[in-house]
């Protein structure tokens, strides 16, 4: 066989698994599915076993030829085991709901917590290429050159900082790869979490590839920090990455929080107040909506 064929019959053989065994545990280890396992090998005893099954009224015929003794044996048994049936049953769907529950508020939290945070720094930096465009532009039309060298001066003070935070927003448009190692099954199990999640983090890589714009470096004796400055500066990198940001601030922003309402809307319901308030901002959540049809088609 071909390399080049190797990638896609291991594609498709894990394709096939994967369904393979979700359907033999619907058949096997869900209600209904068992139901319907049962039913077929009742249809099919004949040519499974080489016998026919009882219809209900040879199993009446059958039961009724028995002695009372073994009616009363195979009725407590029925009982003794059908109860312990039921009570393993809603036991272990108690804690399975619970545990669930537990998993999508921690995921929910995590992921608010990461791009509230991605939310600052892409805030910040977008704020630091505003004001170095127009401290440069202040810098060229001013004849003080005591305001040329506060601008210059407090831009270089805010240099380091920047760079920290662009660091920081880089790291973190790596490590949010994580989420979908770490929550794989939770997200694929829940309707619009992973694919929300993908174009938000294809949203926030996106704009930190966008923060290597340059930074001004002040230099200890440097005898003309003002030229040095604008020599530094490149409006053209600091507008595509304001641009980059204005294109993508809507899906690093708003799809994160619904992946999250998805998540926690299993844990708290949907009531009349909620009905109500939604209804108290439907301009809002007009408004939301257009702006994110207008992301998703400039993405």
């Amino acid at each position: 066989m071909s390399q080049n064929y190797i990638p896609f019959v291991k594609t498709a053989c894990f394709y096939v698994c994967v369904s393979l065994g979700v359907c033999i545990r619907f058949l096997l280890g869900n209600l209904y599915g068992v139901l319907i396992t049962m039913l077929a090998v009742r249809y099919f005893s004949e040519s499974i076993f080489g016998y026919p099954a009882y219809s209900f009224s040879e199993l009446m015929e059958w039961l009724r030829s028995l002695s009372d003794e073994m009616k009363v044996a195979i009725a407590s048994s029925l009982v003794t085991v059908i109860g312990f049936l039921v009570a393993y049953a809603s036991a272990t769907a108690n804690w399975k709901s619970q545990v669930l529950a537990n998993i999508k508020l921690q995921a929910w939290g995590e992921l608010n917590a990461f791009f509230t945070e991605v939310g600052s720094l892409v805030t910040d930096c977008e704020i630091y290429a505003t004001e170095s465009i127009e401290a440069a532009s202040k810098i060229r039309k001013s004849k003080d050159k005591h305001e040329k060298l506060f601008l210059v001066s407090y831009q270089y003070s805010r240099g380091q900082e920047i760079e920290l935070k662009r660091k920081r927003l880089v790291a973190m448009s790596i490590q949010v790869h994580q989420f979908t190692g770490k929550y794989a099954n939770l997200f694929f199990s829940v309707p619009k979490v992973q694919s929300n999640f993908d174009i938000a983090s294809q949203a926030l890589t996106e704009v930190a590839s966008k923060t290597w714009f340059n930074i001004p470096l002040a230099y200890a004796e440097d005898t003309d920090p003002v030229t040095t400055f604008l020599k530094q500066i490149d409006e053209d990198k600091l507008n595509d990455f304001k641009s980059t940001v204005d294109k993508n601030r809507m899906l690093i922003s708003f799809l994160p929080g619904s992946a999250g309402g998805i998540l926690q809307s299993g844990v708290v319901p949907f009531n009349g107040f909620s009905l109500l308030n939604m209804y108290r901002r439907s301009k809002e959540l007009h408004n939301a909506f257009e702006e994110l049809r207008k992301a998703k088609q400039n993405s």
